[in-house]
């Protein structure tokens, strides 16, 4: 399990270091990389005059793509002036102050902004969505096959933004009130289902990891917390420390995708160790695969009910996630543990 688990560490950042390897920079300084096929790019002014066979993303002051350009994927773009003349096979997504569309896109547009404007060449085979302060701007020669659905909202109307803001307050605190809540973070029962069927599929089969986990559980729990604690904190000031040049910006990138990956792993680990710790304590019925899956089980609703208290929620959160990365450090890499008897 242990070589298994690092020859695919070892591939996937084989694979990244390809990709990163394979990017051709977009027109103007900018930094890109290529995932497969599809492309991440970000520059204060970044120009796509190319074909890209995947998706596009892509995020800069100023961002343009020409009548060169042709996306074969989805594409979004988060930018503060954005122009588009090119084509586009999926769905266009655009976040920014102004966007001018006058290409054509072959999916849908999605647009959150001040300023939508559609050109005399635009032509959109989709729906067109926008959310902006102001009815979107559309050219006599534009088409649509869709439906345009605008939300607009009047920015200068005092009365429109108060009662807006009070509503979204009055809905927040009745969400609060309707159910257990922990202040910045909260676990449906969707989530508590979903991350019990993930430690299950684990536990079952990797049941020797599983019972490292739970041993070193046992053993030395501390251990376990505070080798998670260093890995939460270290990988984001690992990432700044990256992105502070262009060179290590898909390192800092890579490193953000690596991170809720990590968290929902701890997750999943904490109900494996804690399903192991129930199951052992339920003697003969806790015996085998069958009471691995009810420990874990009765694992993840505990962990469910207790993350749902508020003030004392996101503490247990943050706990399990980081003990569950301490102990798979422990089970991988750190020497056999024998829990006490």
């Amino acid at each position: 399990m242990r070589g298994a688990i690092r020859s695919t560490l070892v591939i996937l950042a084989l694979a990244f270091g390809a990709g990163a390897a394979q990017a051709e920079p977009a027109s103007g300084r900018s930094v890109e990389w290529v995932s497969g096929k599809d492309v991440f790019a970000a520059a204060e002014e970044l120009t796509i005059d190319r074909q890209i066979e995947g998706a596009l993303t892509a995020a800069g002051q100023i961002v343009i793509l020409t009548r060169d350009a042709h996306v074969k994927g989805d594409a979004w773009i988060a930018a503060r002036r954005v122009a588009i003349e090119g084509e586009f096979e999926g769905d266009l997504s655009i976040r920014a102050q102004e966007a001018l569309i006058n290409g054509h896109v072959q999916g849908d547009v999605t647009f959150y902004g001040l300023q939508l404007s559609l050109g005399p060449d635009a032509r959109i085979d989709g729906d067109v969505d926008y959310y902006s302060a102001s009815a979107a701007k559309i050219d006599k020669g534009a088409r649509v096959k869709g439906e345009v659905n605008g939300h607009a909202f009047r920015a200068t109307d005092d009365r429109v933004t108060r009662d807006t803001r009070e509503h979204w307050r009055e809905s927040h605190m009745r969400d609060r009130r309707g159910g257990f809540s922990a202040p910045g973070y909260h676990m449906s029962a969707g989530g508590a289902v979903v991350f019990g069927g993930l430690a299950i599929l684990l536990g079952l089969l990797a049941p020797g990891a599983a019972a490292r986990m739970r041993d070193a559980a046992t053993a030395e729990p501390w251990q376990a917390l505070g080798l998670g604690f260093v890995w939460l904190v270290g990988v984001p000031v690992l990432a700044i420390a990256s992105a502070i040049t262009l060179v290590g910006l898909p390192v800092a990138f890579l490193l953000m995708l690596l991170y809720p990956l990590g968290i929902v792993f701890g997750l999943v680990a904490a109900l494996v160790a804690l399903g192991g710790l129930i199951a052992a304590r339920l003697g003969a019925a806790g015996e085998g695969a069958l009471g691995l899956v009810v420990g874990i089980v009765l694992a993840a609703a505990i962990l469910w009910i207790a993350i749902s208290i508020p003030a004392i929620g996101a503490i247990v959160w943050l706990a399990a996630v980081a003990a569950g990365l301490g102990l798979v450090v422990m089970a991988l890499w750190g020497p056999p543990v024998t829990a006490p008897a």
